[in-house]
């Protein structure tokens, strides 16, 4: 059975990237609210275009017989697809929106909107060594990883995932844990002492004259 959005005013979105972490599709689509697991058949995934904010290629489909990827669906509403459409560069022409269906383990087929990248890898095969460039990044990798745990994706598929090479980039993941970190402890209750006592620096000019001229004179 072919299913769509439960009301005119939402939308379903698969993602199949970073956008499967709870944590950072909420980041642009608060409105975001967790429908299933799915899965795209005929399709695999790559990584192509460059992005500054994970220091590495970002997630696309590519078409491929006989492949397939595990993703989630979201439920959103339709104030939050102009945020949805920015983020994944949709105005830039970075990306163009592809509606696929997607089969879910025990609610049928669901007509979703996805992300696909206006550039894509050339096919490969399973064995073919893959271009350095087209490495994500580890902070990438891991929020993929920690999107599909925490949405309990077939632990085959998560096996997969962690067998990724990744570029050793850590981009942003670094800076917001250490925010995160940091803004969750206590503020320091120590008493910081205000200017520094130290004593004047006193020049004395004819000494340093004096000097000047015996240097002068060797």
């Amino acid at each position: 059975m072919l299913k769509s959005s439960m009301c005119d005013k939402n939308f379903l979105y698969f993602s199949y990237g970073a956008n499967m972490y709870k944590f950072r599709i909420h980041m642009h689509c608060p409105t975001a609210e967790f429908v299933s697991i799915a899965r795209v058949d005929n399709y695999r995934m790559d990584f192509m275009k460059y992005s500054k904010f994970w220091g590495g290629p970002t997630a696309t489909l590519v078409a491929t017989a006989n492949a397939h990827v595990w993703g989630v669906i979201w439920r959103l509403h339709e104030d939050d697809m102009l945020s949805l459409d920015a983020q994944k560069g949709v105005e830039t022409k970075k990306a163009y929106i592809k509606n696929i269906d997607v089969l879910t383990p025990y609610m049928g087929i669901f007509h979703c909107r996805a992300y696909v990248q206006k550039v894509n890898p050339l096919p490969r095969g399973d064995n073919d060594d893959i271009p350095v460039e087209r490495w994500p990044s580890w902070a990438y990798k891991e929020v993929i990883i920690a999107g599909a745990r925490e949405n309990g994706l077939p632990e085959y598929y998560i096996e997969d995932l962690k067998k990724m090479k990744h570029n050793g980039e850590e981009g942003w993941l670094r800076t917001v844990c250490l925010l995160n970190r940091y803004a969750k402890q206590e503020p320091c209750l120590c008493k910081v002492p205000g200017r520094i006592p130290r004593k004047p620096l006193k020049l004395d000019r004819h000494k340093y004259q004096i000097q000047k001229m015996e240097n002068r004179g060797n």
